[in-house]
């Protein structure tokens, strides 16, 4: 049986999906992906609280959509750990603690939108876990392939 890409996702990455809908968001993807047994999409409490927060403040009548999208995902929890990685050192709390999260479980792949404070991380890898875009993930084999 051929190993399934484990793909973390930061909560914009959740909160864009339900925002946007089913059918015209193109990261709802991640989840067809784990319908067809490619890969596994992961979450923590922190992300799932994040963009549960979001939804209800922003368009709360997707709110249901979002619980469906939590349901379906894999929760593991959440991880901080002192680290002196140059990567994590100048990351907000929230988004050390989601950064470390998946990365202390192994994750494949750690998939966020939050160019602000992930910027000088994209196509980087901390341990197994190699950080990307959404649509880098999705549209760039070159990129994605092998972890």
């Amino acid at each position: 049986m051929e190993k399934k890409i484990k793909v973390f996702l930061d909560s914009n990455v959740l909160f864009s999906i339900a925002y946007t809908g089913r059918t015209k968001s193109r990261a709802y993807l991640l989840f067809e992906l784990q319908e067809i047994g490619m890969s596994e999409v992961y979450l923590s409490p922190l992300v799932s609280e994040e963009a549960s927060l979001n939804i209800r403040l922003k368009k709360p009548e997707k709110l249901g959509f979002l619980s469906d999208l939590i349901t379906r995902s894999n929760i593991v929890d959440n991880i901080l750990l002192s680290t002196e990685h140059p990567l994590m050192k100048d990351l907000p709390q929230n988004d050390r603690i989601i950064l470390m999260t998946a990365v202390y479980h192994g994750m494949d792949f750690f998939l966020t939108g939050n160019e602000k404070d992930f910027f000088n991380l994209y196509n980087q890898r901390i341990d197994r876990t190699f950080i990307l875009k959404p649509a880098d993930f999705l549209y760039s084999p070159a990129k994605s392939s092998n972890p």
